[in-house]
């Protein structure tokens, strides 16, 4: 999808004369959405699950399912918030012929003077925004987890400054930056936690050398190389940083 958006972008700016270039950026972006769906369905939707790249991601039914969520909600957004008209139609209705006096203007204001509907790298922007919650449902490892937080974070940084000359817009970015930097300090401490006590990034054997640990430790045998405890405490750090990161209560503030 990324690569089709960025050849298909490459030629309409060559082709194209109008100023427009964010309206046709943006249906380009629409088609890419309408082909990731149909090949979502026709391919990969019913699929059994399967790992990539050494396990870093796993695709399975559930993730095709919140894949297709993500492409129909960012086709809803897109619809709504990249399009705008240049077009001022007033129009003078009696709505009684008998009384004269009650005559109503009605204006339907079709021009929107938006900034975002004018900046061309918005849909592209959204495109990697969704590209990293793609990558984030599908993860399977702490290291892609983080790459696609990261990815989608920048997006989402830019978006919160899209209104260039507002000063809310501004603190709005910049706290968000500010804030996202320490969320992400603090989940690689915690990944880094459970990579030292482990030696394991990927979570089917953080799950499994867990289990064992817990078996043996039952039996009353010690595990000098590993302690169990020290996931929940890279678990309740890794919460911490991704609950600063989506600003969810209580780290709204």
């Amino acid at each position: 999808m990324i690569f089709y958006y960025l050849t298909l972008l490459l030629i309409s700016i060559s082709v194209n004369k109008k100023r427009d270039t964010s309206i046709i950026f943006s249906r380009i972006f629409l088609l890419l959405l309408i082909y990731s769906i149909l090949v979502l369905i026709n391919t990969n939707y019913f699929c059994k699950p399967v790992g990539f790249y050494m396990g870093l991601y796993y695709i399975s039914y559930i993730s095709n399912s919140f894949h297709l969520l993500i492409f129909i909600l960012t086709f809803i957004i897109i619809n709504f918030s990249a399009f705008y008209n240049r077009k001022i139609l007033s129009k003078k209705l009696k709505i009684n012929k008998i009384l004269d006096r009650n005559l109503y203007n009605f204006r339907v204001i079709l021009y929107k003077t938006s900034k975002q509907f004018k900046i061309r790298e918005y849909s592209l922007i959204i495109l990697f925004i969704i590209t990293g919650a793609l990558f984030l449902i599908s993860s399977n490892d702490l290291i892609s987890i983080f790459l696609s937080i990261e990815l989608q974070s920048y997006g989402l940084y830019i978006i919160s400054t899209i209104f260039r000359n507002s000063e809310l817009s501004t603190s709005a970015g910049l706290t968000y930056f500010l804030l996202g930097s320490l969320s992400s300090c603090l989940i690689l401490l915690s990944s880094s936690i459970l990579y030292v006590n482990s030696g394991l990034t990927y979570f089917e054997g953080l799950y499994i050398i867990t289990n064992i640990s817990d078996l043996v430790n039952q039996a009353k045998y010690t595990l000098n190389w590993y302690q169990p405890y020290y996931l929940n405490i890279s678990l309740l750090i890794f919460s911490v940083g991704l609950l600063f990161k989506i600003s969810a209560a209580p780290f709204h503030f």
